[in-house]
This record gives C-alpha cells, sequence and structure tokens, in this order.
C-alpha cells in the first residue's frame, strides 16, 4: 500500500475538492511527518484528533492536510 498527501481549501465555494501534493510513499510514518512538517511550517497552524487531520492558514484561507492510502 502506498500513502498520498491532500490539501483541501475549507475557506472557498469548492471547499470539497482537494488538491494532490506527493504520492507513491511507502511508509506511512513518514507521509504523516510529512503532512504533519507541512503544517507545523506555517505559523497559524494545528490539529484535530478527532479526524486525524492538520490544518494551516495560507492567504486568508484555512486548508487541511492529510494523508490517504492508495490501493
Amino acid at each position: 500500500m502506498s500513502y498520498s498527501i491532500l490539501v483541501r481549501d475549507l475557506t472557498r465555494a469548492n471547499a470539497g475538492t482537494q488538491q494532490l501534493l506527493a504520492y507513491d510513499i511507502h511508509d506511512r510514518s513518514a507521509a504523516e511527518t510529512l503532512v504533519s512538517v507541512i503544517a507545523t511550517s506555517y505559523r497559524d497552524h494545528g490539529f484535530n484528533p478527532a479526524t486525524r487531520v492538520h490544518w494551516f492558514r495560507h492567504q486568508g484561507g484555512v486548508r487541511e492536510i492529510f494523508t490517504w492510502p492508495r490501493h
């Protein structure tokens, strides 16, 4: 199994649309670490433990960033 990293902009009309940042990451821990590093590189960021999704603010919008398994 491999993992992808996706970003979703929550403040735009197309909030459900996801953008692919990376794919074919073969280690779940590595994918989750990358997601965390990207999110925490922004000044205003956080983590929702209920959904296990990181978020950050960028250019006036709120984005979610997360891993997704690919089969």
